[in-house]
């Protein structure tokens, strides 16, 4: 074995010392380099679920952002946006409803075209028609949970005023609430509907049967489209590439709903692939919708908050961003 002499291995130990400290500042400084991301988001389903993948896998940081995802109530959702305390929220009713009232907020990215909300009831309850003078759970004023209840007391030429709406917070508040008689029925999606079918609970409607809507997806602010447009890009780019991921490996997305995301306790392994194949059928490819729902959607929010002045859909959607990201994203 050849001798290494003291003076050599001194200058061996000072180079590898030299390249560690090196390599470390290297990861230090990409670290340092990466854009906070805040995003609120306001459910445990398969419609939050691909933000939270898109966090794990890496795929925000890739981008050059490290994220921080933020559960709060939708309502919370708009007021934290304009406020500045988050840069996107996730619930597009609320965010629709608020646009068509004034609040410069805008819809940027769509996870689906068609509600993934069931109207389940007591066990007791055996129609919508039995609803009248009943209490219905939503998740906020104006929200779509709201939105599609009417749609659906409409429906069945039943006039929304002779039911109570309660806003409760997200599916698994009201489910929680409906399992303790506080309320008649709710709107739940996926999984709670499948659970509470299971556990005794009636489905009496389905949104997707009355109204198409925008479920799911990114809102922002104006300012932040205008002022951050990068920002932008690279957030529903990383939701893309998770969309991508659960729709293109599903051993590797049935696994994860498996997993903490939709918090399924002992039920995981009975439903998972039920869940996966549900999931997929509601994302959206483009992660935008066309001209006409947009329009029906200002049309049914007007409805309830009265603007003083048409509100045309550029003052509530802008999927420029979304489409652009659609069409490189192959």
């Amino acid at each position: 074995m050849t001798k290494i002499s003291r003076g050599a291995f001194s200058l061996l130990f000072l180079l590898a010392s030299i390249a560690t400290t090196f390599k470390g500042a290297t990861a230090a400084e990409k670290s340092a380099k990466l854009a906070p991301v805040r995003i609120a988001y306001v459910s445990r389903s398969i419609l939050d679920m691909p933000f939270l993948i898109a966090r794990d896998r890496g795929f925000f940081r890739e981008e050059g952002l490290e994220p921080e995802l933020i559960f709060m109530k939708a309502i919370q959702t708009v007021q934290a946006m304009l406020a500045g305390g988050v840069d996107f929220g996730t619930a597009t009713g609320t965010a629709i409803s608020a646009a068509v009232n004034g609040a410069d907020v805008r819809v940027i990215f769509a996870l689906s075209d068609k509600p993934s909300f069931d109207m389940v009831a007591l066990p007791t309850i055996t129609s919508v028609q039995q609803l009248r003078g009943k209490k219905i759970g939503t998740s906020a004023v104006g929200s779509l949970t709201e939105i599609l209840a009417r749609q659906i007391l409409i429906a069945n030429k039943i006039p929304p005023e002779t039911v109570t709406f309660l806003p409760l917070g997200t599916s698994d508040i009201t489910y929680i609430a409906l399992k303790a008689g506080t309320i008649e029925a709710t709107m739940v999606q996926i999984p709670q509907n499948f659970l509470a079918v299971d556990e005794g609970f009636r489905k009496i409607a389905s949104g997707a049967d009355v109204y198409r809507a925008v479920q799911g997806g990114l809102t922002t602010t104006k300012a932040t489209i205008t002022e951050r447009p990068e920002l932008v890009m690279k957030t529903i780019r990383a939701t893309q590439r998770a969309l991508r991921l659960i729709r293109n490996d599903k051993r590797y997305a049935i696994e994860l709903i498996k997993g903490p995301y939709l918090d399924l306790g002992k039920e995981r392994d009975r439903l998972a692939e039920r869940i996966y194949e549900a999931a997929v059928q509601y994302y959206l490819a483009s992660g935008t919708v066309d001209e006409k729902l947009q329009r029906e959607m200002i049309e049914t929010a007007a409805q309830r908050v009265k603007p003083k002045s048409p509100v045309p859909p550029e003052r509530v959607f802008d999927f420029s961003f979304a489409q652009k990201v659609a069409d490189t994203l192959k």
